[in-house]
């Protein structure tokens, strides 16, 4: 894992909702979900999703996905488990790239982790997809983690972001991005 530092986070959308999540904490805790304003990440929101955690990787939860997440899965993952996204969506040549997106995506939770990536689509058939994630753990009661708030931005919306693009993976401990100065 990596020392925190804001500069981590290139996408400029995604640092903006780091700063917003990071101003939900209350006396250095888990943000809640239930503090999560939807007017206040209004042009955000097709890029937002919410998962709730389970005993595994396969039980993590999509509780919201905003549109542009669903035009690049290219169905509504809203409700479904990542273990029915598997089987209904995911072509068995793809289930190692999807099962360690999955594995990444659930120690959000169980080690208390931040993380950033760059990487491109490639358990949906859209592998021509280069894509910015943030990932942060969320809570119901401010104390041990629940579920994520995420964002994705994709290379589709052709911004200047995307001409220095390059495949990355970074992790922050929750203690560090939760102090960190913002």
């Amino acid at each position: 894992m990596t020392a925190f530092d804001l500069t981590h986070i290139q996408h400029p959308a995604l640092r903006e909702l780091f700063c917003y999540w990071r101003g939900l904490s209350i006396n250095g805790g888990i943000p809640r979900r239930r503090d999560i304003d939807p007017t206040a990440l209004r042009k955000q929101l097709p890029h937002i999703y919410l998962l709730d955690i389970g005993p595994t990787a396969d039980d993590l939860r999509y509780r919201l996905a905003g549109g542009l997440i669903v035009e690049a899965f290219g169905f509504e993952p809203g409700g479904w488990s990542r273990r029915e996204i598997r089987a209904r969506h995911v072509d068995p040549s793809r289930y190692d790239e999807f099962d360690r997106t999955s594995a990444e995506t659930y120690r959000i939770v169980t080690e208390r982790i931040v993380a950033y990536t760059h990487d491109h689509m490639t358990s949906y058939r859209r592998d021509y997809l280069g894509y910015a994630r943030l990932n942060m753990p969320i809570s119901e009661q401010g104390v041990t983690p629940s579920g994520i708030i995420g964002a994705i931005y994709l290379s589709s919306d052709r911004a200047p972001f995307w001409a220095d693009f390059k495949e990355l993976h970074e992790e922050f401990p929750l203690a560090d991005a939760l102090s960190a100065e913002i």
